[in-house]
């Protein structure tokens, strides 16, 4: 039988940021936290996608970032500021999502899009996943990016998608809008750690600096 041990709330520790703009209203990753994205559109997807990446490679993490698709542009990334190496993994099943996270760095950050196209999705399996993030420190990003969302019962979303959203610590969804040449990022937030709870709800934050890093 396997016993519990308990340990001090560290004081101080990196944190990373998913999207500097997004930081006030939700915070940032700390060690061990798994955050669950949805964004609507590609424009969003790359936004959280390579600002968070950056920001995790200006705290000199190791990261990762893996999806079944080519969808990683390294030109991108260096328009969003990103200095440092990018591990690049392909995985199509959820176990080559486990296998990925038992192999990668102690306290990296790894990215992982289009979640919800893996095979066997399971619920036992996530559950591990949640596990390894805890016991290697890691500063994780699940997202999935669809064109068609009930925006009227996102928590539903969250469980078709995710399965089990009660182990992430933030439940996000991301979309993009523009009007005369000004670019917004409208966000849901659904889950966010204790002290950001007061920010549950939807929120629009004005992102025209990191548009035109994708323009």
């Amino acid at each position: 039988m396997m016993r519990m041990f308990f340990k001090p709330v560290p004081k101080e520790e990196v944190k990373i940021g998913l999207v500097d703009e997004l930081s006030p209203l939700v915070g940032e990753l700390e060690s061990g936290s798994l955050a669950a994205v949805i964004t609507t559109d590609l424009f969003s997807q790359a936004i959280i996608q390579y600002s968070s990446i950056s920001n995790a490679l200006s705290l000199e993490k190791p990261a990762y970032y893996l999806e079944p698709t080519n969808g990683f542009s390294l030109e991108l990334l260096n328009k969003f500021g990103g200095k440092g190496d990018v591990l690049l993994g392909k995985i199509y099943t959820l176990d080559e999502l486990l296998d990925a996270f038992e192999v990668v760095e102690d306290e990296s950050f790894v990215f992982v899009s289009n979640f919800g196209v893996l095979e066997g999705l399971e619920k036992e399996k996530l559950i591990d996943l949640r596990k390894l993030v805890d016991r290697k420190g890691l500063y994780a990003v699940i997202s999935h990016s669809t064109l068609e969302i009930n925006e009227l019962n996102l928590n539903a979303e969250f469980k078709h998608l995710f399965l089990v959203p009660e182990i992430f610590e933030y439940l996000l969804v991301l979309r993009t809008s523009s009007y005369r040449g000004h670019h917004r990022l409208n966000v849901s937030v659904l889950k966010a750690p204790p002290l950001f709870i007061k920010n549950l709800g939807e929120h629009s934050i004005p992102i025209d600096k990191k548009a035109k890093l994708i323009l």
